[in-house]
């Protein structure tokens, strides 16, 4: 790990280091997206172009918006990245996680614990929210569980309060870029096997709230 760099970065970033985190975006949708989309999914595309899109746009965010980039580097290139929201009021004592994701290539190499030590290390509340099966790698920074947003578990270090930027994701599914990947995947795909994927998807997600409910209810026992 002795050519691996950690960098911090204030929106809006340069191109250079937003491209290399929107290729990271591109390849981890999957994981990122709060819906989890498998690839195989119609609409696929369309998940993808709004990820990006909502990752990019978080990254040329101007004042009094307030978005931190953490970048960990390899030989000038990204590998990794942690996006953060902080509070609109200025406050520089807490921030929100939205979203990290490390190159398949560089995993398990400890990339993740640098990007966020650096983060816990500087901000007392930190806050975000993540599927049950990733609850026990947060817990080794020192989250803790509080409470279940939808189908993941909202996790603390300290007590965050404070409101930070957050984008639409419906003015995002409308956006003409996302809308021109919906309308190829209608012309592909029949509306059968359409409506069949987003129900998959909705019973996944369904599933995947209940367990998010009964796992915190046992950690509150």
């Amino acid at each position: 790990m002795s050519n691996i760099k950690i960098e911090r970065h204030n929106a809006p970033v340069e191109e250079n280091i937003r491209d290399g985190v929107l290729d990271l975006v591109s390849a981890n949708v999957t994981s990122l997206n709060m819906t989890h989309p498998p690839i195989d999914h119609p609409k696929f595309e369309a998940y993808r172009v709004a990820l990006v899109l909502e990752v990019m746009t978080y990254l040329a965010m101007k004042k009094p918006y307030r978005i931190e980039l953490v970048t960990a580097s390899s030989d000038g290139l990204i590998v990794g990245f942690t996006l953060c929201g902080l509070p609109l009021n200025g406050s520089t004592s807490e921030c929100g996680v939205y979203y990290t994701a490390v190159a398949k290539a560089h995993r398990g190499k400890g990339l993740m614990s640098l990007m966020m030590n650096d983060i816990t290390d500087r901000y007392p509340s930190v806050a975000l929210s993540c599927d049950v099966e990733l609850v026990p790698r947060y817990e080794r920074y020192g989250f803790r569980c509080d409470s279940v947003r939808h189908h993941q578990v909202v996790m603390f270090i300290g007590s965050p309060v404070e409101e930070t930027p957050v984008l639409s994701v419906p003015d995002l599914m409308n956006n003409p870029s996302v809308m021109a990947e919906r309308e190829k995947a209608e012309s592909k795909f029949s509306s059968y096997e359409i409506d069949r994927a987003d129900r998959a998807l909705a019973k996944r997600m369904q599933a995947d709230e209940e367990k998010a409910k009964r796992f915190l209810k046992a950690r509150n026992r």
